[in-house]
Order: structure tokens, then C-alpha cells, then sequence
């Protein structure tokens, strides 16, 4: 892979050879996303806490922005260490722009209800899939596209389809290739999953965004591979969220400092960090702080030690994995959020109620959109159908253009799920009570 190449000011469609800078055109991609409404649904998708009303506790929009400010510091970090050996690259001074826009966008494809929304929308096919009538007609790959749905893999589909900027777009939001690449975590499709292999563990792209995605990794040079800034922005959501989940579950009331200090000191025996001041909110702040620059000195550094490795697509580990007693304190608070957050009775009856919205919402949709274009709706039918936006049959009728009617039900299944994991909490909360209390 080059530098030049991965990081260029091609686009995603491309309608010929730009003359834009490099500035220019991630300026112009990170306005478009902060100004689209998908980023600014965010504000009310789950981070950690579904449907939650207090103010202080981080949402998926919140998240974003403090992946971004983590990816800018850990893209500083790289580029002095690769200095150091002498290694300048002038394309990566001009990526703080385009890693930013990526952290904003990395979760803009995810469903309500955080990873339970994936799950709730994963469990209705594997329980629901076989009945529908359409079933036996969708390819293997169609059929594991909701069988292993996944947000990364939609966010692809949202950006370079979904996304209509109000009417005013046909293709998307039409960011960067670099940009779009920067946020592809995975290579395979949903029939070339391998659980042992970083690159195909998950569903990289859907069936109905194969051209879109050759097309992102044919103008950055990285097909099969990963783009390099991947492991940037992966380290520097890995941060946030570990971080950011121990401290909102703090203000939560989860847990105490002292059951947090006595966990570490166990589990990762390190208390050199654990300091005593004048408040245990403050004891906790600086902990976090001083833990949090650390792990990030260390992610910083395995980039720059691996980066040949990474340059040739053969690195296949996270930047987080030194033998260090840094990463060591960074698992066990993974560990303590897992005993002590995740599994908290208030956050698993939240998530529960998320997945009965998911699940009841898919049951009414699906057999109407699979009667669009096809059938005749009934008046109930109808009247449900109406909630599904304008701009969703236009998406049909472009992608179903050349097919076959047989081959319209994957497109039509689409509609659906596209319509769930474009709400956020709230309103798939006040829509199900809406149409079924």
C-alpha cells in the first residue's frame, strides 16, 4: 500500500479527476457529516445506557467526539515515532481532518439500542428468516446479510446510499474514499466470516454494497487488506469507550472507587497510578487520566514498531496488545466493566426492552414491505407502511432498476431493517407505543 494513494482526494462515486487538496476535500467531508441528520441522531442512540435521560451519561454522539479527539492524539503520537526513525510521510500530517470524520462516522450505521440493537435484528432473521416467503429465492450471501447483520457493514450502505441530504443526493454523501476506508474494520462479506482471522471475523460490506466497496478499496490500493489508519481509529475507539464506561458507570452509582482500586490492584497488580487527593471523584478522574495517556503511549508505539507489517496488510493484531503492565491495567478494566457494568440488573432489563421494540417492529414491517410494489396492501398495512420514508422507495427503485421481480425481495427485507437502524431510541420507543399500546 502508498501513502499516496490511501490518503488522495479521490471520491466515492467518482465523476472525474479531481483537482481539490487534500484540505479541501476533508474539510468538506467532515462538514457534510456533522452537518447530516444521521450524525446528529446520535444524540439519542445508545452508548452504554439505553433510553437514558440523564445528561451526563455518554451517547453514541458523545462517543464519536471522543473518538475523534483520541484518534488526533494518537495520529500525533505516530507520526513523531515514525520521525524518530526517520520515516516522514507527508500524507499523514494531512490525515487529522479524514481520521477525525471517521471517528464522527464509525458508528453512524449502528441500530437503536447499541450492540443489542445488532443482536435483536441478527436473532429475527435466525428465528423469522426460514418463514418468509421470499427466503428460499435470496442467495446465501442475501440470506447471511440479516443473518450476521452488522453495523460497520451498514454504515457502508448509509453513507454511499442511504444518506439523500434531503432530496438533494443520489449517491450518498459522497465522502473521500480515504474517508469511507478509514472506518472498514473488516474485509469479508457475510458468507466469508472466519472468527480466528482480525479482518474476517465480521461483515466487512452487505451483498446490495459489493460495487461500493471495491470501488473504496480500488481507489485507496488496499484490496484484501486493511487501511492502515484502521488501527488508528480502532485503538482510539477501544480508549473511549473502555475509559468512558468506567467513569459513566461511576456517576451512575454502579460501583465504588475503592471496589475499582482493590479490582485493579488484583487483577492487574498495579497501583502505582492510585493517587490520594482531597475527593474520591477526583481520585477516580485522575486515575482514568493517567491510565487512559499510557495505554495510548503504548498503542502509538506497536504502530510505529509494526509499521512495515502494516504497510504490506500483515499485521493481524490490534494496537492494543503490548505485554505491558499499561495494557495489563487496560484488560482488567475491560474485565471490571464486564462484571460490574454490563452485567448491572438496570442496563440488561433496558436492553431487553430495546430488543422487544426491535423484535416487534421487524414482525409488523417485514410482511408489508414485502408487499410493496407486489401485492396489495390492506388498510392496516398501509397505514404502517406510511411511517416508512419517501426517500426509502426511491433507494428501491434505484437498486431493484435491473432486477428481475424475484429478485426484489432482498431490496424489499432492505427497507425494513435500513428503517430500524435509521431511528434512534427514543423515536423506536415512541413508535412502537405509538402503533402497538
Amino acid at each position: 500500500m502508498e501513502w499516496n494513494q490511501l490518503v488522495s482526494n479521490t471520491r466515492v462515486p467518482s465523476f472525474g479527476t479531481s483537482k481539490e487538496t487534500l484540505e479541501n476535500v476533508f474539510s468538506s467531508d467532515y462538514r457534510r457529516v456533522v452537518k447530516s441528520d444521521s450524525f446528529r441522531r446520535l444524540q439519542d442512540k445508545t452508548q452504554v445506557f439505553p433510553l437514558e435521560r440523564n445528561d451526563f451519561v455518554r451517547t453514541r454522539l458523545t462517543h464519536s467526539l471522543e473518538v475523534a479527539m483520541h484518534a488526533r492524539d494518537l495520529l500525533s503520537a505516530v507520526i513523531k515515532g515514525l520521525g524518530r526513525k526517520g520515516i516522514k510521510i507527508s500524507e499523514l500530517d494531512e490525515s487529522f481532518r479524514l481520521l477525525e470524520t471517521a471517528a464522527l462516522i464509525h458508528d453512524i450505521g449502528n441500530p437503536p439500542f447499541g450492540h443489542f440493537g445488532e443482536e435483536a435484528i441478527r436473532i429475527w432473521f435466525i428465528q423469522n428468516g426460514s418463514a418468509l416467503p421470499c427466503w428460499s429465492v435470496l442467495t446465501p450471501q442475501q440470506q447471511a446479510d440479516f443473518i450476521h447483520f452488522e453495523g460497520n457493514a451498514q454504515t457502508i450502505r448509509l453513507l454511499t446510499k442511504i444518506h439523500d441530504d434531503n432530496g438533494a443526493s443520489r449517491h450518498g454523501m459522497k465522502l473521500a474514499a480515504s474517508t469511507m476506508d478509514a472506518v472498514i474494520k473488516y474485509t469479508a462479506n457475510s458468507i466469508e466470516l472466519d472468527k480466528t482471522n482480525l479482518l474476517t471475523k465480521k461483515v466487512g460490506y452487505f451483498y446490495s454494497e459489493t460495487k461500493e466497496y471495491k470501488l473504496i478499496k480500488e481507489a485507496t490500493g488496499s484490496i484484501g487488506k486493511r487501511h492502515p489508519l484502521v488501527y488508528i481509529l480502532e485503538a482510539a475507539d477501544d480508549l473511549a469507550y473502555t475509559f468512558s464506561d468506567i467513569e459513566d458507570a461511576y456517576n451512575y452509582g454502579f460501583y465504588s472507587y475503592n471496589e475499582l482500586v482493590a479490582f485493579v490492584k488484583k487483577t492487574a497488580e498495579i497501583d502505582h497510578l492510585i493517587k490520594e487527593t482531597e475527593t474520591e471523584a477526583a481520585e477516580i478522574q485522575h486515575f482514568l487520566r493517567e491510565a487512559q495517556k499510557k495505554v495510548y503511549q503504548s498503542a502509538s508505539a506497536i504502530f510505529v514498531e509494526n509499521y512495515a507489517e502494516i504497510m504490506q496488510g500483515n499485521f493481524d493484531k490490534e494496537l492494543i496488545i503490548e505485554n505491558c503492565e499499561e495494557v495489563k491495567l487496560f484488560e482488567a478494566l475491560k474485565a471490571f466493566a464486564i462484571d460490574n457494568i454490563f452485567s448491572a440488573k438496570e442496563i440488561l432489563d433496558q436492553e431487553v426492552l430495546g430488543f422487544n421494540i426491535m423484535s416487534r417492529l421487524l414482525d409488523e414491517l417485514v410482511p408489508v414491505v414485502l408487499k410493496y410494489e407486489k401485492e396489495e396492501m390492506n388498510q392496516y398495512e398501509k397505514r404502517l407502511f406510511n411511517n416508512i420514508p419517501e426517500s426509502a422507495e426511491k433507494l428501491f427503485s434505484k437498486e431493484t432498476r435491473f432486477c428481475s421481480e424475484d429478485k426484489k425481495d432482498y431490496y424489499r427485507l432492505k427497507m425494513a431493517v435500513d428503517f430500524v437502524c435509521n431511528m434512534t431510541d427514543g423515536y423506536a420507543k415512541k413508535l412502537h407505543d405509538r402503533l402497538f399500546s
